[in-house]
């Protein structure tokens, strides 16, 4: 009795030490780390892109289906749901934006507000995040100046007017990305334009080329891509033969050959096997008919 009083303070101790320590690791929610992109795609879609990550205990890893919850500001101090996403594999979502709308026709700096929330979730802290932007439009054109063709893009606000100062690349849609076409960024003048020479004239599918225009990152206005496609390259014909029965086609276009020989092989294999057995049920059947 004397041995348990002795030793009964420190065990109750370390037991409610194991106990809180339990506890804590169950109750430890991840602060996720939210980023914010508002792209818009010419004549396609306007959308939130969002990337989360976390510090987990093997470093930053990707916040894998955590929905957000998004939420668009009418007032300055109201808030209306839009409805929620949930982020991949690799910690992104996209919430596409159905209607933005103009908050003042007047205005060319109307400025939206989307607010961007996690809420009641098991694994990571509540936590909200906002990204605000002005709209504006890109419009992408073909001309030839002195029988060089040019590229001219024009930038101009939610009214139409044009947007001076703001910077745009240029590039050559290709199969692996976007070759770079002239200078790095290009500066729209007071009428919002830019236009930039193509001096070389570069292959593509039946001359077909694809140029794009890029407004990247831009505080007031987000990403913004337009493109066009023009029949000004050097023709060249499509050599691939993925779609013919090769060793790299996709397996509707496996090579006759190889269903062929590996079918013989298996047949070759299984149909003496099953000779055999019946050949073996006979004799047994023989010998017992006998006895």
């Amino acid at each position: 009795m004397k041995y348990y009083s002795k030793y009964r303070t420190p065990l109750l101790s370390i037991l409610l030490i194991c106990l809180s320590t339990l506890t804590y690791s169950q109750n430890k929610k991840y602060k996720a780390r939210v980023s914010l992109e508002y792209i818009k795609v010419m004549d396609q879609e306007s959308y939130i892109a969002i990337s989360a990550k976390y510090k987990g205990e093997e470093g930053f890893e990707q916040a894998s289906n955590l929905q957000f919850t998004i939420y668009k500001e009418v007032l300055e101090d109201s808030l209306v749901s839009l409805g929620q996403v949930e982020t991949n594999d690799d910690g992104k979502a996209k919430f596409v934006l159905k209607d933005i709308g103009l908050d003042n026709q007047t205005d060319t700096l109307a400025i939206h507000t989307y607010l961007v929330a996690i809420e009641d979730n098991e694994k990571f802290r509540d936590a909200k995040k906002s990204i605000s932007f002005s709209e504006a439009s890109l419009t992408i054109g073909l001309e030839m100046v002195d029988s060089t063709y040019q590229i001219s893009a024009v930038l101009t606000d939610a009214v139409g007017r044009p947007v001076q100062g703001e910077y745009l690349k240029v590039g050559l849609k290709r199969l692996y990305g976007m070759l770079q076409t002239g200078k790095d960024n290009y500066e729209t003048n007071e009428d919002g334009t830019i236009l930039v020479s193509l001096d070389e004239r570069m292959p593509g599918i039946n001359g077909n080329l694809t140029y794009q225009v890029l407004l990247k990152e831009s505080d007031t206005y987000g990403t913004i891509k337009a493109q066009i496609i023009v029949p000004i390259g050097t023709p060249i014909e499509d050599e691939s033969s993925f779609d013919e029965r090769t060793m790299w086609s996709p397996p509707s276009k496996t090579p006759f050959y190889l269903l062929l020989f590996p079918n013989l092989m298996i047949l070759g294999v299984w149909i003496p096997l099953i000779l055999l057995t019946f050949n073996l049920y006979r004799i047994s059947k023989s010998k017992a008919k006998n006895t």
